[in-house]
């Protein structure tokens, strides 16, 4: 049955999501048995949380499952970063876990046997479980679903069919699994059960998303208003706008260290390693055995062929392919790190054609458009004449991005270029030159190099030029020694004599972000546990190695006032600036009568700038103005065709008047209200949950080691 046979099919999608979901609920559940300390020996421990051990084996194996995951579904092999991301998504996987199923413990959260049979067998089931039972037509086979669950041996068993308790073992973890989420569901409860959604935050919401207002604003610009020599900034002012914003000027703990970067990049030897085998491959398919075959054997990434059209290979590749015969073996033909060998194995006619062809471009200008004409139409000459196209466009062609490759544009089809260009191209032969033919972009002259509707089908062996092990090995010894010397003499001196060129990069404890090599929070760790002119120990960094010195430790604390004091001046000064011009606003405003508009402060002081906004929903910004969010709540509280008084915006001074703005729809409002109530809510919820864990980690006492297995 098809809805058996989707199934089966899912079964290794749903158990790996179980193995994330609840294996580490398992691990905890069982605690040190699981982890083999009964055998006597205590294993490796890549860090604890709140004091339970997690062993290096345990770890590596949920590592090892979502990697190899990755590769099933890529099948590529993930490289050093891609394993660095796994680790990580692991450790943080266990310790929410962790701190969850405490909490769980804590709070006495259980769930009954009877809760997961009604769940299972109610009207609502899990909805993972549920879509493995849904027909072609999207309907759920309830009759399929219960026949499962009468018995699930009948429908769930293993490739060769042999293990009959596949299907209940699957089952019995899968209600392991409904546990943990329903007791994780029963504790979000609980988290957010003071959560609520106010109705005046649903109407506002509503508001923001339905209602339009047009208005008019005055704008007073202050670097007009108030020049720099009007304003006195006196060392009062600076200081009491550094005691005002004090929490500016916080620090957290910093390290400034230096460091140098020992990068496992291919050597030769690793390129002629590559090269031998692609060689050796060659050989191989000249003797007869199957390229598809080789291609298991030798390339990166799985091929069983591929149909190409001109223009979807880079241009090396395409030239070589296109250029060769079916049967015909391509390469090996390097493309930036990776070298390809390539096996013609069909060709079709395509149901389109292509062109190739080369270019000149004279870019025009109203100044000297009749003289580029005429020297478009002379260089046009000069090609049809016989003199080296490519050399005419090196020499006169404006086009920068291909004038060095003799104006080739590679090959195109038809809906690449625009209209003139495609219609001259597609209508000229072989070799001929056609233009100077006139586009959006200026003058161009053409000469059409290649037509062919052929599709070719190819299979490749791509080879990646990689730093084998011997080199990383060879660069981690370097990165070692140098370690070692740096202790033993002065860290910047034995770089020099090295080549190296130390960098220097300022951390704060909490980020774990290193500039210039990115997230680190080993490296981050270890700076903040020692102390100036430590040399730490190499530590892995994006493609090899990094070795680090400490050259310099603040403790938090808050800039003195001395130190920015002149930094202050600037912002002291607009905001001086910003009084003065808000005094001169409402000095204007008093000029005004009840029944004028703004518009007549522009004839009482030409500097003001009248304008209107035009319809705008407060969510997307204020034409003429932009996302200030002091004016957008301005005009939401001004009944229509009232005047604000003078307020400072994130440009300047405004003074708003509401012309209109849409009623509010009762009818739509109750339509949406429970809707939008809803989408608040469920943010709300999520960000209080955020908030919750991030504050269970805080207190937690987390030791994570993972930096002394893997650096």
């Amino acid at each position: 049955m098809p809805i058996m046979t989707r199934m089966r099919e899912s079964m290794p999608v749903i158990l790996f999501g179980l193995l994330i979901a609840f294996v580490i609920t398992i691990v905890f559940e069982w605690g040190m048995d699981y982890l083999g300390l009964s055998s006597g020996g205590r294993p490796a421990v890549v860090g604890s949380i709140d004091g339970k051990d997690i062993s290096l084996d345990e770890f590596s194996e949920l590592v090892r499952n979502v990697t190899e995951n990755q590769r099933q579904q890529t099948n590529i092999d993930p490289d050093e970063n891609q394993m660095k991301q796994a680790r990580d998504q692991v450790w943080q996987q266990l310790v929410n876990q962790h701190l969850i199923e405490s909490q769980i413990k804590k709070l006495g959260i259980t769930v009954s046997d009877q809760e997961i049979v009604d769940w299972v067998r109610g009207d609502n089931p899990p909805e993972d479980l549920r879509r493995n039972f849904v027909d072609s037509l999207g309907q759920f086979r309830r009759d399929v679903y219960d026949q499962f669950l009468r018995d699930p041996n009948q429908f769930i068993q293993d490739p060769q069919g042999v293990n009959k308790a596949y299907g209940t073992r699957w089952l019995a973890d899968y209600e392991k699994n409904l546990r943990v989420r329903r007791q994780q569901e029963k504790l979000q409860s609980l988290i957010t059960a003071a959560v609520r959604v106010s109705e005046s935050e649903v109407r506002k919401r509503f508001d923001e998303q339905s209602i339009r207002y047009d208005a008019s604003f005055a704008f007073f610009d202050p670097n007009v208003f108030a020049t720099d020599d009007e304003i006195t900034v006196t060392d009062s002012d600076l200081k009491a706008y550094y005691d005002e914003t004090i929490e500016t000027y916080k620090f957290p703990a910093k390290r400034k260290l230096k460091y140098v970067t020992f990068l496992d990049h291919p050597t030769a030897a690793d390129t002629a390693a590559r090269v031998a085998d692609l060689e050796d491959a060659r050989q191989k398919a000249a003797s007869g055995v199957d390229f598809l075959q080789l291609v298991n054997t030798y390339s990166d990434r799985p091929d069983s062929g591929t149909w190409f059209k001109h223009g979807e290979l880079s241009p090396n590749l395409e030239n070589a392919i296109f250029s060769a015969k079916v049967g015909e073996l391509v390469g090996p033909i390097l493309e930036l790190d990776t070298y390809h060998l390539v096996k013609i194995l069909e060709e079709r006619k395509g149901s389109g054609e292509f062109v190739r062809a080369s270019h000149i471009l004279f870019q025009l200008t109203d100044a000297d458009s009749n003289a580029l004409k005429a020297r478009a139409r002379e260089v046009a000459r000069e090609a049809r004449a016989g003199a080296d196209f490519a050399a005419l466009a090196a020499k006169h062609s404006g086009d920068p991005s291909n004038a060095q490759k003799g104006g080739d544009l590679g090959w195109f089809g038809k809906g690449r270029m625009v209209k003139e260009f495609e219609d001259a191209s597609f209508k000229a032969r072989v070799g001929e030159i056609v233009g100077p033919i006139r586009t959006a972009f200026g003058l161009h002259i053409i000469k059409v190099t290649g037509r062919d509707a052929r599709e070719v089908k190819t299979a490749s062996i791509v080879s990646k030029i990689t730093a084998s092990m011997q080199t990383k090995n060879d660069v981690t010894d370097r990165a070692r020694d140098f370690a070692v010397l740096a202790r033993e003499s002065e860290f910047v001196k034995e770089a020099t004599a090295l080549g190296l060129e130390p960098k220097e990069a300022e951390i704060q404890e909490k980020s774990g972000i290193i500039p210039g090599l990115g997230v680190n929070e080993a490296a981050t760790k270890w700076a903040f546990a020692n102390k100036v002119g430590t040399v730490s120990d190499p530590f892995t960094v994006p493609n090899g190695w990094g070795v680090f010195v400490i050259a310099e430790a603040k403790d938090a604390g808050v800039q003195p006032f001395a130190d920015v004091k002149e930094s202050l001046k600037p912002q002291v000064l607009r905001k001086k600036k910003m009084e003065k011009v808000k005094e001169i606003a409402a000095g204007l405003k008093t000029k005004l009568s009840p029944s004028d508009s703004l518009t007549k402060l522009s004839s009482l002081d030409s500097r003001v700038q009248v304008q209107q906004t035009s319809p705008f929903l407060p969510i997307s910004g204020v034409p003429g103005v932009g996302r200030d969010i002091t004016f957008i709540g301005v005009v939401e509280a001004l009944p229509v065709g009232q005047m604000s008084s003078p307020f400072a915006g994130a440009r300047g001074v405004y003074i708003v008047q509401l012309i209109s703005k849409t009623p509010f729809d009762e009818t739509a409002y109750e339509a949406q209200r429970e809707t939008i109530r809803n989408q608040l809510l469920q943010d709300k919820r999520s960000r209080y949950v955020a908030e919750w864990l991030a504050k269970l980690k805080e207190t937690a006492n987390i030791e994570d080691n993972r930096d002394q297995f893997y650096r």
